[in-house]
């Protein structure tokens, strides 16, 4: 009898271990495209759309690539919206924990009325974040308000990888260089 209860005992733990390594593995898969629920309570921009106030999908499109987000409605029904990003550099253990297990989202400055644009989103288990990389255009944009200089690409994700880069002044400080190089 005693024999049995070990043997079950035995089975038991088995069965737990397996269903352990499953949920990890499962866990695993679903971080690959770091998958996130993000909710805004205003409107913002991403690359490509300006979002309602509401819930909203975050997700990499192509997990082995690692280049596109893909920006998708609360059920996951419809692709509102798809774009480059490129790695940020680390942010600290500190500011990781700090964010208690949670995605991080930065916005770029944007002028009176205009939605603010997401620049980096941090998924909770990285320190590196995603700059998204807007049009030039609205980098133009963003680079008046802010007076940084601001990634940018014309590349489209859906035909074009990897993404050409480029980087927008803000237009003071063009002015500001050109006048120094005519010196």
């Amino acid at each position: 009898m005693t024999r049995m209860i070990s043997i079950g005992a035995g089975l038991v733990a088995a069965a737990a271990i397996t269903v352990l390594v499953a949920s990890q593995a499962t866990a695993q898969g679903t971080t690959a495209n770091k998958r996130t629920f993000l909710t805004f309570s205003g409107a913002v921009q991403v690359p490509g759309a300006t979002l309602p106030k509401g819930t909203y999908v975050f997700r990499i499109a192509d997990p082995d690539a690692q280049k596109v987000w893909q920006v998708l409605d609360a059920h996951e029904r419809h692709v509102i919206a798809q774009f480059f990003y490129v790695r940020t550099a680390d942010r600290t253990v500190q500011e990781a924990n700090h964010a208690n297990g949670k995605p991080v989202v930065w916005f770029h400055e944007t002028a009176a009325g205009v939605p603010p644009a997401i620049r980096v989103l941090y998924y909770p288990s990285d320190l590196a974040g995603a700059e998204f990389l807007y049009t030039k255009e609205q980098a133009k944009q963003f680079a008046s308000t802010t007076h940084h200089r601001i990634l940018a690409t014309e590349s489209d994700p859906a035909t074009s990888s990897p993404a050409q880069v480029t980087v927008v002044e803000p237009a003071s400080s063009a002015s500001a260089t050109q006048a120094e190089a005519s010196k």
